[in-house]
Formats: structure tokens, C-alpha cells, sequence
């Protein structure tokens, strides 16, 4: 598999959670690439769930596991709930022998459908927080079809998570 692709990792929200498919081969620096977006991710969209995919991995080394155990430590701390997807034989076996706690995580499912599906119960989708907060989005489309602030917030979180996680690897360098 070429590298750039493996590499590349597409962050988007569904339902009022972010899925994260985490595809290819994985080492530490991706690792901590992956969990710097998360983190960015769930401060910057506030979502109540994290779905975090690893059916594009065939196996992960256990410290990479224990990783992803605290990443799952780390999105609770922020006020979310993670589901894992998509575990095959050689992941499950990896996070077995990495002792992986689940205890942050909010549950197992095969699919991040599934996932998003199992998340619902505690996650609050954009319109029911509009909602209690009592505001009303006089951008909404009106009679002439324009994108309303929604849209917009809902097409620009992958790109304000990729440019948070570029702005803090510039300055890391």
C-alpha cells in the first residue's frame, strides 16, 4: 500500500460523533499524529461521542494499543464517549496481550454505523443543542438556498482539525 495513503487520515462527523477510520499501517509517530487530531477534534466540534475505526489495520503492535487505550482515557477526560470499530483477529489479539483496559471505552461494535448507532444514546446532534441553548440560526437556508451555518460548520471541521494539527507540528519543529 503506498504510504501517502496509508498515511492520510480523514476525520469527519456523523450523527453528532467523529469517526475516525484509521487505515493501513500504524508506528508511533502516526500514533500520536491520529491522537493529536482526536483530541483537536473533539474540542473543536464539542461532539459527545468518538468512534475510532480500525477495521483498515490488520494488526497493532501492543504499545500502540495501550495508545489507543489512552486516547480513550483522554477523550473521556474531554467529556466524550469512545466506541471502537472494526477489530479483526490480529488487532483483538494485540489488545489483549497490550492489557487493554476498555475501561474508558463506551463500547465494541463491528461497524462505525454500528458505532455511531451505539453512541446515539449519549450524544447531542448540532439542532438539539441550538435548541436548549435557546438560539435561533437566522442563517438557516432561507427562500434563495443559501448554505446556512450549519452546513458550514459541518464541511469545515475536517479542515479546522487538520489545520489545528498543522499549526501544532509547525510548532513542535
Amino acid at each position: 500500500m503506498d504510504n501517502k495513503i496509508s498515511s492520510e487520515l480523514s476525520i469527519h462527523i456523523s450523527e453528532g460523533c467523529l469517526v475516525v477510520p484509521i487505515q493501513g499501517e500504524l508506528d508511533e509517530n502516526r500514533m500520536i499524529q491520529i491522537q493529536k487530531k482526536i483530541l483537536k477534534g473533539v474540542e473543536n466540534t464539542e461532539v459527545g461521542g468518538v468512534v475510532i475505526d480500525v477495521s483498515g489495520v490488520g494488526i497493532i503492535e501492543p504499545y500502540l494499543a495501550r495508545m489507543i487505550d489512552n486516547t480513550a482515557k483522554m477523550i473521556y477526560l474531554l467529556g466524550a464517549k469512545t466506541v471502537l470499530t472494526g477489530i479483526r483477529p490480529g488487532v483483538a489479539i494485540s489488545l489483549v496481550d497490550s492489557r487493554f483496559d476498555f475501561k474508558e471505552i463506551y463500547g465494541i461494535a463491528g461497524t462505525f454505523e454500528e458505532g455511531v448507532r451505539k453512541l446515539q444514546p449519549v450524544v447531542k446532534i448540532d439542532h438539539e443543542l441550538e435548541e436548549e441553548s435557546g438560539e435561533i440560526d437566522a442563517e438557516e437556508k432561507n427562500e434563495s438556498g443559501k448554505e446556512s451555518k450549519s452546513d458550514y460548520k459541518k464541511v469545515s471541521v475536517d479542515k479546522q482539525i487538520n489545520e489545528s494539527t498543522d499549526i501544532e507540528e509547525k510548532n513542535v519543529d
